[in-house]
């Protein structure tokens, strides 16, 4: 009976140690913190290398690195791979200011692109009819942008018939 027991003992620990080992992660390397980059735009990842060594990469760049991703846990792995499709899924421009000019009677939109810092002007006009260009808008600012090219047609149909009369 007591042969029985222990070996019974013997094969639980074995199994619990064999269950530590693997819950135990084999990753070398561990990501510490997930940031959006102010300059960039970028998201961003402070990962821990061996020791006490740490680097900053973007997330595509960590996730299209074979040898990188190879030290990450799977877990790790499949939450970069979510964030790096939502961030794929954001927009790539939004409008910054809006202003209307007053000679032309035409809107100058500054719009600033998520992955540079500079802001490029576009008139209403241009913009309206740029479907590429809109697509990558922010689905509230491609809106606005259909909604002012609106005003500005019926502006100028009434202006139309006024002149008729």
């Amino acid at each position: 009976m007591m042969n029985r027991k222990t070996s019974f003992f013997t094969w639980l620990s074995g199994m619990f140690i064999e269950f530590l080992n693997e819950s135990v992660s084999k990753s070398k390397y561990h990501v510490v913190d997930i940031f959006e980059c102010k300059e960039t735009g970028l998201t961003k990842a402070v990962v821990k290398l061996s020791g006490s060594k740490s680097i900053i990469k973007n997330i595509d760049d960590i996730l299209t690195d074979d040898s990188f991703i190879e030290e990450l846990d799977k877990k790790t792995i499949r939450t970069l791979t979510f964030i790096a499709t939502v961030e794929k899924m954001k927009p790539n421009y939004s409008i910054v200011v809006q202003q209307l000019t007053e000679e032309a009677d035409e809107y100058i939109l500054e719009i600033k692109s998520r992955n540079n810092r500079k802001a490029i002007k576009k008139s209403l006009s241009e913009l309206s009819t740029d479907k590429k260009f809109l697509s990558k808008m922010h689905p509230m600012d491609a809106n606005r942008i259909g909604y002012l090219a609106g005003i500005k047609e019926t502006v100028k149909e009434y202006k139309m018939r006024l002149a008729k009369r």
